[in-house]
């Protein structure tokens, strides 16, 4: 089935949809859009609760939520995994 000109050009103008647009992107426009916090202000409100130093972060939309997803080398050399509210700061989780 052959597209017609104009469903063609419809299709190639129209915006990408929210699933293919990326990481980046999407973080961007939800910090644009006041619906996550920047990474500093997180880092700067969890940080002391940590319990090591910081050695990756992840942005990932949870259940209609972001989460910042913090993977920390404690002093033991032991990498946790903590998960951290992008809105408000909340630790949800810490796995070990």
């Amino acid at each position: 089935m052959a597209l017609s000109r104009r469903a063609l050009a419809i299709l190639l103008l129209a915006p990408a949809p929210a699933w293919a647009e990326s990481d980046q992107e999407r973080a961007r426009r939800a910090l644009r859009e006041g619906r996550i916090r920047p990474l500093s202000e997180i880092l700067a409100i969890v940080q002391p609760r940590l319990g090591g130093r910081v050695i990756e972060v992840e942005l990932d939309e949870e259940d209609g939520r972001f989460v910042y997803e913090f993977k920390v080398m404690t002093p033991r050399g032991r990498i946790r995994e903590v998960e951290v509210d992008a809105a408000t700061g909340e630790i949800l989780e810490i796995d070990d």
